[in-house]
């Protein structure tokens, strides 16, 4: 064999693996926005629960300024935080690995 099917042939590879890697990243950001959703969905009941308990429209008033947090509050602000993190990361890598597949398919068309 040539040293350009040996190439064209490892470029493939390389292309193959990227889709792989993208592919499976792609499920991560699925799985980090469902997360960032169901966290979403829980802190709206939990401030939906915690408004109707409000004695006063004041104290509504400042927990809705966040100056009456719960720890429990707190807590899922953290997690959301999180799953922020975890959802921004995957989509980075999403973008990383399909700027990979694209310098390859531009690389392979040249050679």
């Amino acid at each position: 064999m040539d040293g350009t099917k040996l190439d064209a042939e490892g470029l493939a590879g390389e292309v193959s693996r990227a889709y792989e890697r993208l592919t499976a990243t792609r499920r991560g950001l699925v799985a980090a926005t469902d997360a960032l959703s169901d966290h979403e969905r829980g802190a709206k009941v939990e401030n939906a629960d915690t408004l109707l308990e409000a004695k006063n429209e004041r104290t509504a008033s400042l927990y809705l300024e966040g100056i009456l947090d719960t720890p429990e509050h707190a807590e899922l602000l953290a997690a959301k935080r999180r799953a922020e993190l975890a959802h921004y990361e995957a989509r980075m890598e999403v973008e990383r690995l399909e700027l990979l597949v694209r310098l390859l398919e531009a690389s392979s068309r040249q050679a």
